[in-house]
């Protein structure tokens, strides 16, 4: 669903807009346990699209300090790695790597 003639902000939006979703699907998925952690990254991610804090020198997105660590299940694994591929995104064409 990429397209390389896409505005980069839009594909930021457009990736963020994925991350969001798959926060979403994660939380209300009432067999797994985020400890409230990933309602945390949820409000901050939505308030880090809304605001546009990607275009800021705030651009980092904190993410739960577990997030990452052993014994995540894939869809948290593919969250973060979501993540860190928007942040190289972010890095390379807003801010010249």
């Amino acid at each position: 669903m990429e397209n390389n003639a896409m505005h980069p902000e839009d594909h930021i939006q457009q990736m963020l807009q994925a991350i969001i979703e798959d926060t979403h699907s994660i939380i209300n998925d009432t067999d797994k346990q985020s400890f409230g952690s990933l309602e945390y990254f949820l409000e901050h991610i939505l308030e880090y699209r809304n605001e546009k804090r990607y275009l800021t020198d705030e651009r980092h997105i904190r993410t739960p300090r577990w997030l990452g660590e052993y014994g995540n299940t894939q869809e948290e694994e593919k969250l973060l790695s979501d993540i860190y591929q928007l942040q190289a995104y972010i890095a390379e064409k807003l801010k010249g790597g």
